[in-house]
Formats: C-alpha cells, structure tokens, sequence
C-alpha cells in the first residue's frame, strides 16, 4: 500500500548534474564552492545582506546560544507548540527553557502570556510556526526589541511562507531554516541561517568553523583565517549537500504554488462538506507555503480521522509525533508552565500532505476518508 506523508524528495536530472558538477570541484568540503554559491543564491531569493550554511538546523540553533553566549541562569523563550528538535540546544547550552502560550485556536503567540514571562534573565526568543502557517512573530519581534531580547526564527517549515509582503525570516535577528529531506528546500540534511547583522555573521562563520577568524575589527586584521584565537566547532554543511540545495531552492516557487492549490481545495471541499472542520487560520495577511494542511475538529472527532487516515497508510503529523506540549514530556516536565490554550488546541488538529507529488485523485482520497468518519 503507497504511504502518504509530508515528505516528498522531488529529485530531478539538474538535481543530479549539480551535485555531479561539485564532486568534480577543487573542494567538496564545506568550505567548497557550492556552498558559496547556495549563500549567494539564498541571499538573493531572500533579499537580506548575509546567509550562512551549516549541518542542521538544531546546531544552528545551538550557534546562536553560542554567540550570545546564553547559558547556566539564562532563560530563553519558546512556544510548548515546537519539536524537541528546538528545546534540546537549550537544555545542552544549560539554560532555561520558558514556555509562552499561543492564542486560542492558533499557532499566534499570546502577546499576554509573552509580557507576562518576560523575566530579567530572559535572553532570547525562539519563534516556531508550524506546518508553513506563518504567526504574529512581527508584533512579538518588536515586543523583545523593546526589552533588548533577541529573536531567532526557527522558520524549518516555512521555506517561502510570507508575512504582510516580507519572508519569514526578515522579522527577527537571526532566522534558522532546516533542509532536511522533508523540507521544501532540501539537501539531505543541513540548514542556513538568514543574519542582519555583518558582526553576527563574522561570528557565526568562526564558531562554524573552529574559531578561524573571520572578524574585520582593525586588531584582526593580520590574523584573518588563523586559530586559536577564538573559540568554534565544525558545523559545516558539506559542497555536495549545498549543491542539491542551490537547485532545489530554484523549485522553490513552482512547489509552494501547487502546495497552495493543493491546500485551497481540500480547505474548500471540508468548507462544504461540514462545518466541524476548519482548517487553522492565523488571522492574518500570509501566504503560507503549505508544509502541511493543519485542520481542526472536535477531539473525538481528530481520533476518529487520524485512525482511519492511518489504516490508508495516510500519516498526520501529530499522530506520527505524538504531538504534545513539550512540557508534557519526561526530559522537559521540570520546566512546564501553565499553557492552556496550546494543551486545548493540540488535541484538536490533525494534517494532511499536499505536496507537489500528489495528484487530484490522491487529494479526493484523503476527502473521502474523512468523510467517512
């Protein structure tokens, strides 16, 4: 029986010619060419002044609690809503994950909930939106840059999703986006940042490459590419992993466009059929990149659907994850805090693929599952 899942490695002939083209380069290591050439290719989609590639998107988080040298008495703030895959840098670093509520009904943080955990030992803020659907990460953007805490985007599902006209990833200081295989920009494993600041990015580039200092500050200026100055590690993303990235990003437009058809009209066929299930809306201006279709019904009724998908080998995500606040989990239940609208929505949602790889008929299979429940 076929499996349907979110995951869709859609590998195709230029995909092959370019991984092929940096195996015959002068370097397939991370400091290859085709890495140089996926920043340079990221930054122009993106339009922002540096990016920065690196193994994945978990140590790249770890990379910015290294550079703001966030630890022990340290907290940073996260939505019980995200993977293990964004505390885990945390408790590593020695800090102190914080968790801040969503709104009722959606992936939004709540703006109450953020001011009121805002402590004075809060030293960041790690924004998640989940399954492509943008959230309000521009109001609590401003919210942190008001108290001096900064904000890291963990965009791993929102490759291409926008907010009121701009990417996700142009609102807070640093943004981190995973190419994992089940990404809409894939390279196997890996991720790239998107970075304001050309301090940071100096950083950055040093603690990604065993401290070889990369800095432009007057005093360093005779020592470029020495080590055992600074402090780093090896976070790097090989050349033959950047080159699948640099074509894969090309698709990037053409996916999120059959994504967004694929999304509409299983959203509009639900629309019709009953009005106990509603597909997730964040109340905003976005044009989400449909990762997933993220829909909401009754408690009951999520464990009826999610079954009978399953017995079609049609996988939900929070069925596969056994999604659940994260606080709800052994490692992280010393850190839990009253969230009672993400315990309240969790239950509720389940997701459908609507990739590129799916056809008219596939998508009605999935409508006629459901309405059978």
């Amino acid at each position: 029986m076929k499996k349907y899942d979110n995951c869709h490695v859609n590998i195709e002939q230029e995909d092959i010619e370019s991984v092929v083209a940096a195996l015959t380069a002068d370097s397939i290591s991370g400091k290859g060419p085709a890495v140089k050439q996926f920043e340079q290719d990221l930054a122009h989609f993106f339009k922002v002044p540096h990016t920065l590639c690196c193994s994945n998107a978990t140590m790249g988080i770890y990379m910015i609690l290294l550079l703001e040298d966030i630890g022990p008495g340290d907290e940073v703030l996260l939505p019980p809503t995200a993977p293990v895959m964004t505390i885990l840098p945390i408790l590593n670093a020695g800090a102190t994950p914080v968790f801040v509520d969503n709104e009722p009904g959606n992936f939004n943080v709540c703006v109450t909930d953020l001011q009121q955990k805002i402590s004075d030992k809060t030293r960041l803020l790690i924004n998640v939106p989940m399954w492509g659907y943008a959230n309000n990460v521009d109001r609590i953007s401003d919210i942190c840059r008001a108290k001096g805490i900064k904000v890291l985007e963990d965009n791993s599902h929102c490759h291409g999703t926008r907010l009121k006209d701009s990417y996700l990833g142009s609102f807070g200081d640093y943004a981190i986006f995973s190419t994992h295989e089940r990404k809409l920009v894939t390279t196997g494993e890996g991720a790239f940042f998107l970075i304001r600041a050309l301090a940071d990015y100096n950083r950055l580039m040093e603690l990604r490459s065993f401290g070889e200092v990369c800095r432009t500050d007057p005093e360093y200026r005779n020592v470029q590419g020495a080590y055992g100055f600074f402090s780093g590690l090896n976070f790097k993303m090989s050349a033959i992993n950047a080159a699948l990235g640099s074509t894969q990003l090309q698709k990037l437009p053409a996916k999120i466009k059959v994504r967004q058809e694929h999304g509409r009209y299983l959203a509009e066929q639900l629309h019709q059929y009953t009005d106990d299930i509603r597909e997730i809306t964040n109340g905003m201006p976005s044009e989400d990149n449909y990762y997933s279709i993220v829909c909401k019904t009754s408690i009951a009724r999520r464990a009826r659907i999610e079954e009978a998908l399953r017995q079609s080998n049609i996988i939900s995500d929070p069925l596969r994850y056994q999604y659940q606040p994260l606080y709800k989990m052994p490692l992280f239940a010393p850190y839990a805090s009253s969230c009672p609208n993400a315990e309240a929505l969790i239950p509720t949602i389940f997701s459908l693929p609507v990739h590129e790889g799916l056809s008219k008929e596939e998508l009605d299979l999935f409508l006629n599952i459901i309405y059978s429940t």
